[in-house]
């Protein structure tokens, strides 16, 4: 396709209202109108407290808060000491104190599970990786997110998210030591003085001031009654809101082209600001403006099963704590909201659930993954959805199978007590309509993606599967990564190649345009249903079929059967329809642990876990050989060439990639091919090959067989 061809392509993705949206914020970037009008209100003179909420004097900001005139979560976060303490236990006291004793110190948290040297209060323009430093002085309306000038922005950007006073604040209530929230007056002087209004790069994304309007409110409240608490830090801090809100305001349209979390995020932030701090001027307005788009931004990004159209786990999580922000604090303030929001919200909840694992509290790293944890109220794992569960339950007023544990902090702080725990067997509903099927039992189950896309997808990961057994996942999704970094690590972690479905030729399966563009997408469909193969639970369903036509261009159709034989036993069948010679690509990605192949063909290896080890095997209608990869390294096997930089890696959250194990298996072969995969757990199960024929047993009676023929259908239409 020439390039006027992709340029055309390329509007037909954003669509006319996108595009218009987006076209009116370059242009306003591009003409220096921004410049002007940023430039009009640079430096705190224009935000002084005269200007912005010029009948209110400091003394009265503190003391009307002290008096619980403008409610928040909490009224005292000290009031909440005896619980947290009980939540926490002693080791859990102990290790809260300790990490925000190490913030004082300069090693702040990032993206949720690590943490870098920044000294304190931080260095807000100097990367912590990299040690690249962004010009102060230097327009954000001149800059862009992806520019190697200084490196990933975002490592530069995240101790000015401010998050790090959630562990100061929770520290502060169990320990009552002065130092935290004095920490957090001298980091907002300090960033006060070397980011003024408007003029520097920390002031680049409306999302990014929003997110910051979230963790300061929240930081005032639980240090509200602290000696630090000044009426004078309370003014400068209000200055710091509106101006942050009307930062935020000037560039909502970029954010409402994007139609993602950008949005939400730009809507609770105004809300916020507008709702807690009625003193300003136009605290109307913002309440009003975020209402509206929080609104626009639930009904055309969550689908009224609950999927978010970001395809995206760990933004489903940030977009549900941004949604449950303010459903609870719209409840404290008696604000009526467009009853869609807690509808579209209540979905949402309910759609994550359902890929929420039982026993690790862990859900899929599915989608993009940019290390975004905006509310870090737990001592839980960054890849723990618990304490949102219990955090939902609560303020949705859902029932929850959970029992008492630290995942019941953040609705403590929120609700001021934990979510009651009610057993509730578990229901797994079909969501083929999103494009998500889980199938399985609640301890060994999968999820598959078949998605028909409306809107621009962010991953070439059709037809992939994600399997978890008792607490272990089992065959994952590699992660992000990096957005930002030296090809192929600018967001390479996206493709196909290295999701657990099959690559054709080695190309994705869909045209890549930029780190989050695709064209020609590949759609799918698919449908899960139960069927008898041994005991299993009648509400769940054990089987998935679908398709799709991403390699449509190469004449080739990948039609995929899931099957959950047993809870020890699972069968993946790849059918790759159509004419001519291929390369084909099967890829799992595994967990790093003792890897053993026991025979290169057919392929049998041996994954050793803690409790159980598992049995890997691979057969096809054509001959195949298996390679296997660790952080970029092939250990055994060929992997015929291309692929082992971006293979053997999973990476739990931004900036963070560790070793993991990719199972590649290869052949070229004419069409139709089939390609079988039989994962087991232990040695109660026997499989044998007679044959054309692969037996599945136990104690010597067949309760399985499939077929290894490849499947006589041509034609790759669809």
């Amino acid at each position: 396709m020439g390039k006027l061809g992709t340029l055309l392509q390329i509007g037909r993705t954003f669509g006319v209202r996108d595009g218009l949206l987006r076209a009116e914020y370059e242009l306003q970037r591009a003409s220096g109108l921004m410049s002007r009008r940023m430039r009009s209100v640079r430096g705190w003179a224009s935000w002084d407290l005269k200007h912005i909420a010029a009948r209110t004097s400091p003394e009265d900001l503190l003391s009307i808060r002290r008096q619980g005139g403008r409610p928040f979560f909490f009224l005292d976060s000290r009031s909440l000491a005896h619980e947290l303490s009980r939540i926490l236990g002693q080791e859990g006291q102990s290790s809260v104190r300790a990490e925000a004793r190490g913030i004082l110190e300069g090693k702040l948290p990032f993206f949720g599970r690590l943490s870098f040297a920044c000294g304190f209060p931080p260095r807000w323009f100097q990367s912590p990786v990299t040690g690249q430093r962004v010009s102060p002085d230097r327009p954000w309306t001149q800059m862009r997110f992806a520019s190697g000038d200084y490196g990933d922005l975002k490592f530069i950007l995240e101790p000015s998210r401010f998050l790090f006073v959630y562990p100061l604040a929770r520290a502060y209530v169990i320990s009552g030591d002065e130092r935290f929230p004095a920490a957090f007056w001298s980091a907002i002087e300090d960033w006060a003085e070397k980011s003024p209004p408007m003029s520097g790069p920390l002031w680049i994304c409306g999302q990014e001031s929003s997110l910051r309007v979230l963790a300061w409110s929240f930081a005032l409240y639980a240090f509200l009654n602290s000696p630090s608490t000044t009426p004078q830090r309370v003014a400068l801090l209000l200055s710091m809101i509106a101006a942050h809100a009307w930062r935020t305001t000037q560039t909502v349209g970029y954010a409402r082209s994007q139609r993602s979390n950008h949005l939400f995020s730009e809507a609770v932030g105004l809300w916020t600001a507008g709702t807690l701090y009625p003193e300003l001027r136009d605290a109307v307005a913002w309440q009003k403006q975020g209402a509206a788009l929080l609104r626009e931004a639930v009904i055309d990004q969550i689908t009224s099963e609950g999927a978010s159209l970001q395809d995206s786990f760990n933004y489903q999580r940030m977009v549900l704590h941004l949604l449950l922000w303010t459903l609870r604090l719209a409840e404290i303030h008696e604000i009526q909201l467009d009853p869609e929001i807690r509808t579209r919200t209540a979905a949402a909840f309910a759609f994550i659930r359902e890929f929420v694992d039982s026993e690790s509290g862990c859900a899929p790293n599915h989608g993009s993954n940019d290390g975004s944890h905006i509310l870090p109220l737990s001592a839980c794992d960054y890849g723990d959805f618990r304490p949102l569960l219990r955090l939902g339950s609560c303020v949705l007023d859902r029932p929850s199978a959970l029992q008492p544990g630290p995942w019941d902090e953040a609705a403590l702080w929120f609700c001021g007590e934990s979510a009651k725990s009610e057993e509730r067997e578990p229901v797994y509903t079909v969501t083929s309509a999103a494009g998500y099927h889980r199938i399985g039992s609640e301890n060994s189950w999968a999820l598959v993606r078949a998605g028909c896309y409306t809107r621009r997808p962010f991953q070439a990961d059709q037809l992939h599967v994600d399997l978890w057994y008792h607490g272990l996942n089992l065959a994952r999704d590699a992660g992000t990564f990096l957005y930002n970094g030296d090809p192929p690590w600018n967001n390479g972690l996206a493709g196909t190649a290295v999701h657990n479905t099959v690559m054709v030729d080695r190309q994705d399966q869909m045209r890549r345009a930029g780190r989050f563009l695709w064209l020609d997408w590949a759609q799918a469909s698919g449908r899960s249903f139960s069927m008898s193969f041994s005991k299993t639970s009648a509400d769940s369903p054990n089987c998935f079929e679908g398709e799709h036509y991403g390699y449509r261009r190469l004449g080739v159709k990948h039609r995929r059967t899931v099957q959950c034989i047993t809870e020890d036993a699972w069968v993946i069948v790849d059918d790759l329809l159509g004419a001519g010679e291929h390369v084909l690509g099967l890829h799992w990605l595994l967990p790093d642990l003792p890897f053993e192949v026991r025979a290169p063909s057919p392929f049998c290896a041996v994954l050793s876990a803690e409790k159980v080890r598992f049995r890997w095997n691979v057969f096809s209608s054509s001959p195949g050989s298996a390679a296997v990869i660790r952080g970029g390294k092939t250990l055994t096997g060929d992997t015929m060439g291309g692929d082992e930089e971006l293979l053997g890696w999973e990476s739990p959250t931004y900036g963070e990639r560790c070793p993991a194990i990719s199972l590649l298996y290869r052949l070229q072969s004419s069409l139709p091919v089939r390609i079988v995969t039989v994962i087991l757990a232990g040695e109660a199960l026997q499989l044998q090959q007679s044959d054309r024929q692969l037996v599945l047993s136990r104690d010597n009676s067949q309760i399985y067989q499939v077929s290894l023929a490849a499947v006589q259908t041509v034609g790759a239409g669809g």
